[in-house]
């Protein structure tokens, strides 16, 4: 806080514990934490658009709050983005990629999109100064921080512009290889609100190397989707083609042989110059890019849910080859969606324009 105003920032000490706290806080919460002690906790809506997961969380003993003069009560509504948490978290990211790029020179730029919920898309533009410095780079941006909770990371060259949607899309078509430019991490740890993985806090993340460095571009010339995907299954409802070479299928809700389907997408011989293939369960809109971000990115583990064409060791190397497939349905065991309480909606549409006088 000293650092964003220019100036220190006056303390004073606590009331009932044995601890100094800014003097001009809106609100001090004092209290104790008793070692072992848990309580369940949950589940509550949060910014990745989704119910998270109840579980056992340390318990605080309130024993006294204060405040200063007035105060004003700080909290954001949060839920499917964009909600308010959207405007403090693009500032936090501008705020904090100066000291990325200082500790790391070859980053440009970098962005993580608040449609996701934040940490499950992150995409870095940057140089490389010798052969794959850009996976260097990769590895060491998910050792940073609140920035290990991400997910995907994707990478793209300095001249590309990391918070364009279309323009990473069309780095990923033109220069993401399945058998160069792929990396997973399995058994790692995850975001606590992120109920994908095999267990609570429990994931895996992925790199996408779409810089094109070390390689020539693919050449795009004209759409690459030579056939109707609605063939595949009837449980296909609708699709959408981004950049001519990736495929997204919006499926029947519920239907159960969605991981049968993607495979076969996949593998179908008239799919084989389609860079990926990703299903989404029938409430995404997949013409609406914000919600089409927002209902892929916090619906697939990278370890569980990603398929391709094929696969095969070179040594103890998995090497993967063809199409990418994801598959970002909604899967039992999975926590709903956050809807806002119709009376409550109806309460805030009659008084909002009391909140502003």
């Amino acid at each position: 806080a000293g650092v964003l105003r220019g100036k220190p920032t006056p303390m004073t000490s606590a009331k009932t514990v044995d601890v100094r706290v800014p003097a001009d806080a809106e609100f001090v919460i004092e209290g104790r934490l008793e070692p072992g002690e848990r309580r369940v906790e949950g589940p509550f809506g949060d910014h990745f658009g989704h119910y998270s997961g109840a579980a056992e969380f340390p318990v605080f003993h309130i024993n006294a709050i204060t405040r200063k003069r007035s105060p004003v009560y700080p909290a954001t509504v949060v839920g499917k983005p964009p909600q308010e948490d959207r405007a403090l978290g693009d500032a936090a990211q501008l705020a904090t990629k100066p000291l990325i790029r200082l500790m790391r020179k070859e980053v440009r730029d970098m962005w993580s999109y608040y449609e996701s919920g934040f940490h499950n898309l992150l995409v870095v533009s940057v140089d490389s100064r010798y052969s794959r410095e850009q996976m260097k780079t990769a590895f060491g941006i998910l050792g940073e921080g609140q920035l290990s909770l991400t997910k995907v990371l994707v990478l793209v060259d300095s001249a590309t512009d990391p918070s364009d949607t279309k323009s990473v899309a069309r780095a990923v078509s033109r220069n993401f290889r399945a058998e160069t430019d792929f990396r997973l991490l399995a058994h790692t740890a995850q975001d606590t609100l992120d109920f994908t993985g095999d267990a609570f806090e429990k994931g895996s993340k992925m790199v996408l190397d779409a810089t094109g460095y070390g390689h020539e571009p693919d050449r795009i010339d004209g759409p690459k989707l030579r056939f109707d995907p609605t063939t595949l299954s009837s449980a296909i409802l609708k699709h959408r083609l981004l950049c001519d070479n990736i495929l997204v299928l919006r499926v029947k809700s519920g239907y159960p042989e969605q991981r049968a389907l993607l495979e076969q997408a996949v593998n179908d011989p008239r799919a084989k110059s389609l860079k990926a293939v990703v299903l989404v369960s029938d409430d995404v809109d997949i013409e609406d890019d914000v919600e089409l971000i927002w209902g892929i990115f916090t619906r697939f583990d990278c370890a569980l849910d990603v398929v391709f064409t094929g696969q095969r060791f070179v040594g103890i190397t998995p090497v993967y080859s063809g199409v990418m497939g994801i598959d970002a349905t909604w899967k039992p065991g999975y926590q709903k969606p956050l809807e806002m309480d119709p009376d409550i909606v109806r309460l805030v549409d009659r008084r909002w324009s009391e909140y502003w006088d």
